[in-house]
């Protein structure tokens, strides 16, 4: 007989389904919203990043300060925050102040690629906007990162944001604060001031009594996006921001500068920055500040992470306003909106033509001879035939040489009289006639004869002015053993004037090294193309006495034309001017058309 299967199991009776909630239900929503919450042992991670008005406190208009801070006390207080710090055994997490009014007051950011470094200088900048005016606080940006600062421009705040586009931009915003900071050295000598800290008091009085401070600078920072850059594409210009880190915060000028590595900087700049904030690196073993498995914990692919001193991690503010939209530019317009005052000193740049009508022709007297305009300080530049008789000058075709010697021409006519100054002038192509229309001038050479008879005429000249064993030292420094004009001759396209066989200039040769002691004072122009090779024997003799010269534009592929300096791509009437006394400058020269 077939053995019977067991029967199936009866499925269990389905719950009836009430509407009813479970007595668990009814516990939790009694005591939802009784009492004090529960302590959270642990916070929630960094993740999202608060924006500025979360950190500073509340926002608004002022009638005297613009878009400011509600808290009084961080007006004018160079004291901002930039970031949160998570402190997990605290269960706190507190902000990450910077204060700048001290010894911390120059700040150096470091990060990887993508890590934030140009968010945290925005938040930075946009902190100090939102804390002090535009009278208390100035800045000045060098963007050789991915343009990140270039949203901040419109800042009253802010005097110039430049790049690695327009390298004039860059020399005169070093510039400027060079200059600033040697007009500060002055002033607080005359004034007697001992410290930053009692000029920032004798500014805040003139404030409140409604006068307006002679100086229209406050603290004056330098933000500089991409130091490695700085060092490579304008490795003139870092001692002049190192020096600016050295002696700047005893007169109101913070250096704040960001890089890869701190490695990036050189020693003599990087111990200089009290305030240091290092986010995600590249490679964790470059950490100035943790230990290697400490900067490994920093997470990546995440902007604005970073690590302190104590080993704790940070999250940089975002340089916006919660209530103002989700963009920098927001908070840059509001800013500027509300505010009604003078904005920052913008920089001041060269001007692309100086017309000679514009040279300041009183800021020199005797044989120093204004030619133009420095760029570091916009200020005349003169040459001083006295120190240093000669003058060369190099540069390619349209770069302003011919009008340079017109300038030149005219300012010795014009502050001098034919007794006092002659001039002989030496144009094979005619570029400089009408020049000297009077009497100064002694001859025109347009070719080899008629130069070399103006040269041996000169000589003659020269010879009987060589001093001879009767002269006294007295009579040395004085130059009164012979009465007579200075001689000034001027060579304008010297490369076609030493193709001759016989150089015409020649008879003036063994009167070059005297030349200060008898008035003479050679001036050659000529082509940078083909200057460094070949041998001219003249010019080589010139150059062995350590003559100035000014280098324009050329092809830098031509060599050291004076001293180290090679020619490079200038506009028409910009030099680099290579003195002796001064070292390498570059300057706008006065711009004299011919007519």
């Amino acid at each position: 007989m077939p053995v019977p299967e067991p029967a199936a199991p009866a499925p269990p009776p389905a719950e009836e389904e009430t509407g009813a909630e479970s007595l668990l239900d009814a516990l939790v929503g009694r005591l939802a919203g009784q009492g004090p919450p529960a302590h959270q042992v642990w916070l929630p991670p960094l993740d999202e990043a608060p924006t500025l008005d979360e950190l500073l406190g509340p926002v608004g208009a002022d009638p005297a300060r613009g878009l400011t801070v509600a808290n009084p006390e961080l007006h004018g207080a160079l004291q901002v925050p930039v970031a949160v710090v998570d402190k997990p055994f605290e269960q706190r997490r507190d902000l990450l102040w910077l204060t700048l009014g001290g010894s911390a007051g120059h700040v150096g950011v470091v990060g990887g690629p993508q890590s934030g470094k140009s968010g945290l200088l925005r938040t930075l900048v946009c902190a100090l906007a939102l804390t002090h005016t535009p009278a208390e606080a100035q800045v000045y940006c060098l963007d050789f990162g991915g343009g990140g600062l270039g949203a901040l421009r419109d800042l009253p705040h802010v005097g110039g944001v430049s790049g690695r586009t327009d390298p004039t931009a860059v020399r005169r915003t070093v510039g400027e604060l060079v200059g600033l900071l040697a007009d500060r050295e002055r002033r607080f000598a005359e004034l007697g001031v001992d410290s930053m800290g009692a000029y920032r008091q004798r500014r805040a009085a003139l404030a409140a009594a409604g006068q307006q401070a002679t100086d229209p600078f406050g603290d004056a920072f330098l933000v500089v996006d991409g130091w490695d850059a700085l060092r490579k594409e304008f490795e003139d210009l870092e001692p002049l921001v190192t020096e600016l880190a050295n002696r700047g915060l005893s007169y109101g000028v913070h250096v704040v500068a960001s890089a890869h590595r701190w490695m990036d900087f050189r020693p003599a700049v990087r111990d200089l920055f009290g305030s240091r904030l290092e986010l995600r690196l590249g490679d964790p073993t470059d950490s100035l500040l943790v230990r290697r498995n400490v900067a490994a914990s920093v997470p990546e692919q995440t902007p604005g992470r970073g690590i302190t001193a104590e080993s704790q991690h940070f999250l940089a503010a975002l340089p916006r306003l919660a209530g103002l939209g989700g963009e920098t530019g927001d908070l840059v317009k509001a800013v500027a909106a509300a505010w009604a005052g003078p904005a920052a000193p913008a920089v001041r740049l060269l001007p692309p033509v100086l017309p000679y009508a514009e040279l300041d022709l009183t800021a020199s007297a005797g044989l120093a001879l204004p030619i133009g305009i420095a760029e570091a300080d916009l200020r005349p530049v003169a040459l001083d035939f006295a120190a240093e008789p000669h003058l060369l000058v190099f540069g390619d075709a349209e770069c302003g040489k011919s009008s340079f010697l017109r300038a030149l021409a005219t300012t010795i006519v014009g502050r001098f009289t034919p007794k006092q100054a002659r001039v002989i002038l030496v144009d094979y192509r005619r570029s400089l006639l009408g020049a000297v229309e009077t009497d100064h001038q002694i001859g025109y050479g347009i070719d080899a004869a008629h130069t070399t008879a103006l040269a041996e005429s000169a000589a003659g000249y020269m010879q009987l002015r060589l001093p001879g064993g009767d002269i006294t030292p007295a009579q040395l420094r004085e130059r009164s053993w012979w009465s007579g004009p200075e001689l000034f001759v001027l060579v304008d396209d010297y490369d076609l004037v030493a193709s001759a066989p016989v150089n015409p200039l020649r008879a003036l040769e063994e009167y070059l090294p005297q030349a200060r002691d008898i008035g003479l004072h050679l001036v050659l122009a000529r082509r940078a193309g083909g200057a460094t090779r070949g041998y001219d024997q003249f010019l080589q003799r010139l150059k062995e006495l350590s003559t100035p010269g000014l280098v324009m534009a050329g092809s830098p592929e031509e060599g050291p034309l004076v001293g180290q300096v090679r020619p490079g791509a200038l506009p028409p009437g910009r030099a680099r001017l290579v003195t002796r006394r001064e070292g390498v400058r570059l300057v706008q020269l006065a711009y004299l058309p011919p007519q």
